[in-house]
């Protein structure tokens, strides 16, 4: 038998190589390693040596599940622990326990047991592209408020892909024009439509009709909706009608100089003559009536005061304004020469929008349901502009305020509608349909000095608009229908308002988050108007704020204020998060956003051009090399990368930036 043949120096030097390589390699310990030389030496026939290397590689370095692991594989699998542990794929207190078995582990089997399944596990980026997922599903009406929160709760405790999968398999895949199988309230509503023009054709009596109306409520799937009216003839696509031009005002005159002028002149030569007419009175024993009339005087004097003021500013700063778009003529230089210069040190160049005449007032952004990045733009010239992001060319002007554009917003409405909201001086606010640039309905009157707007969804899903007043309060309107909610004018805040941003909290109820000249931020309840909570802290005036949704679901709101601090708020405990503290300049601007590998992130900026981007899992600074200035920022987050909008060199026009 071949077992028994005997060996000579050959077969004992070859497997002493064996053994010699499985040493140098880790594969055996020195006295595993002496041992089975002592074996080798003493072998007399071939079946001595079969158990001695019949666990290594040999020559080839060829592995297998029953040999030996080298230590480099070692080193590779316990890289590959870190790895999982880092990215969300394995928990703490599972990890010591395998890093145990991998410096135990003997053989490839043992070191397949710990990691051959890695790359089955969920990670975090996994488990947060999951919950964009349901996030998006939840905007476009495909899943309620209340699946959302327990499919989000699956996506946080799934441990491998395959429980992901399952997850959100019946959900788009992303922003772009797939399809799911889930009936959203759009489908909903068009299948209700097509019933009701059955009935009125005669097609469907009424207790039938009843019946699929219910029907089609309770429908989560499209094929249920589309078995509903499979038996009804198809509706004839609609007819296009003409929009009614939008309802302008008057405008009203420009801001004059010499009337403010004027009247600080009347105020000072009137005081005089007041003044006697006071001391005459009071002589002649009519104290009650000079009491009176010098009351009145100071009234009207101060009022007079105030009014030329700001009429002499506006005007000041109309006539800069009329000056901006001048053409400045370039001073000549010499043919530029290359000298050394670190690339590190390159600032990439700036994409900037087109400009609007006298001055860019706000920036905002929205993603298409087609996947297409928006920004729409509010000037100085009475207009919006809508850009396409892909290639900053310019799609809407949205003409029909009589003054400033001083505030936008925007977003895309149940039925897949994208809209834009602005305000103006002008007293109104106008809703546009962002397809074609066109109004919807009348303009709202948001109250004598509109300045801000945001959008957002409440809990049941309805559309609103929140307008924030400088002398009036809070406003907000249904944006289906431009039916007016309510009114918020909390006693503290009515006039000294200097920012707003509305909200949805955790337990579903609207706020507007408002800042004050002095006193906390406070969170206003839009459906009650009473006061929830204050966010105490800040000891100077807060200059802007934002919120967002951090990886692990918490709502965090994030102020920049004028003691030179950036704090971020845990609106779920109402407690502080962070402290950004010792900062050179007062921030001006801050805007929430997310970048590509999923850290939430806030970017702020002052009027230096300091910008900053900090983490807000840990309120630490991210490297960045951006240069925004001003108190106008805002930002879209992108598959591939992150936007971030604001004031460019040309102050008519926004700058876009690429986040790295």
């Amino acid at each position: 038998m071949a077992g028994n043949t005997r060996i000579g120096h050959d077969a004992r030097a070859a497997a002493t190589g064996t053994l010699d390589a499985a040493l140098r390699d880790g594969r055996l310990d020195l006295a595993e390693y002496e041992r089975r030389l002592v074996v080798v030496q003493a072998a007399k026939v071939r079946k001595d040596l079969t158990p001695v290397i019949a666990d290594l590689p040999g020559g080839s370095g060829r592995p297998g599940p029953g040999l030996r692991i080298s230590a480099a594989d070692r080193e590779r699998a316990l890289v590959r622990l870190a790895d999982a542990l880092t990215d969300g794929r394995m928990e703490a207190s599972a990890h010591a326990d395998a890093e145990a078995l991998l410096n135990r582990a003997v053989t490839y089997a043992d070191l397949d047991a710990v990691v051959g399944n890695l790359d089955a596990k969920a990670s975090h980026a996994e488990r947060d592209q999951a919950v964009a997922r349901i996030e998006a599903a939840v905007a476009g009406g495909l899943l309620d408020p209340a699946e959302q929160h327990d499919r989000v709760a699956a996506v946080r405790r799934a441990t491998t892909d395959a429980q992901l999968a399952a997850l959100v398999a019946d959900l788009p895949a992303g922003s772009g024009p797939g399809r799911s199988p889930r009936a959203s309230n759009a489908d909903r509503e068009a299948v209700a439509a097509q019933l009701h023009d059955a009935v009125e054709a005669g097609v469907l009596d009424l207790a039938e009709f009843d019946e699929r109306v219910r029907a089609v409520y309770a429908a989560r799937w499209r094929d249920e909706l589309s078995r509903l009216v499979a038996d009804l003839p198809q509706p004839a696509p609609p007819t296009a009608f003409p929009a009614a031009p939008p309802a302008d005002l008057p405008p009203r005159k420009p801001p004059s100089f010499e009337a403010g002028v004027t009247a600080a002149k009347v105020a000072g030569f009137g005081m005089f003559p007041m003044i006697g007419i006071v001391i005459v009175l009071g002589m002649a024993g009519l104290a009650a009536a000079a009491i009176v009339v010098g009351a009145g005087w100071a009234v009207v004097f101060t009022g007079l005061l105030v009014w030329a003021k700001r009429t002499t500013t506006a005007a000041i700063a109309a006539e800069s304004s009329s000056h901006a778009g001048d053409p400045v003529q370039p001073l000549p230089i010499e043919e530029a020469t290359w000298v050394g210069v670190d690339p590190a040190g390159w600032t990439p160049r700036t994409r900037t929008l087109g400009a609007h005449k006298g001055g860019l007032v706000a920036v905002t952004t929205l993603l298409l349901p087609d996947g297409i990045p928006l920004a729409i733009t509010g000037g100085r010239d009475n207009t919006a502009k809508v850009w396409d992001l892909t290639d900053d060319s310019l799609r809407h002007t949205l003409s029909g305020h009589t003054h400033d554009v001083q505030g936008v917003a925007a977003m895309v409405l149940p039925d897949g509608v994208p809209v834009a909201v602005t305000v103006s001086p002008d007293r109104t606010a106008r809703v546009w349909d962002l397809r074609d640039g066109s109004q919807r309905g009348a303009p709202v009157q948001p109250g004598f000095e509109p300045d801000e707007v945001k959008c957002l969804s409440l809990a049941d899903g309805t559309p609103v608009a929140v307008v924030h007043n400088v002398s009036e309060g809070i406003r907000w309107w249904d944006l289906r229908d431009n039916k007016v909610l309510g009114k918020v004018a909390d006693s503290s805040y009515d006039t000294f308002v200097d920012g707003m941003y509305a909200v949805v909290l955790p337990d579903g109820t609207p706020v507007a988050l408002a800042t004050g000249w002095e006193g906390p931020i406070k969170a206003l309840d839009l459906k009650t108007g009473k006061t929830r909570f204050e966010l105490l802290g800040h000891t100077h005036p807060v200059r802007a704020i934002d919120t967002t949704v951090l990886p692990d679901g918490t709502p965090v709101a994030v102020s920049v204020s004028g003691d030179k601090t950036i704090r971020v708020w845990d609106l779920r405990s109402r407690t502080l998060r962070h402290t950004v503290a010792g900062l050179i300049e007062t921030q001006h601007a801050v805007v929430c956003t997310t970048l590509p590998d999923g850290i939430p992130v806030a970017v702020t900026c002052d009027w230096e051009r300091n910008t900053a981007v900090w983490d807000l899992r840990d309120g630490s600074s991210l490297p960045s090399r951006l240069e925004l200035w001003g108190d106008i920022l805002s930002a879209i987050a992108l598959p591939d990368r992150t936007l971030v909008l604001g004031l460019s060199d040309d102050d008519g026009a926004a700058a876009v930036h690429a986040l790295a």
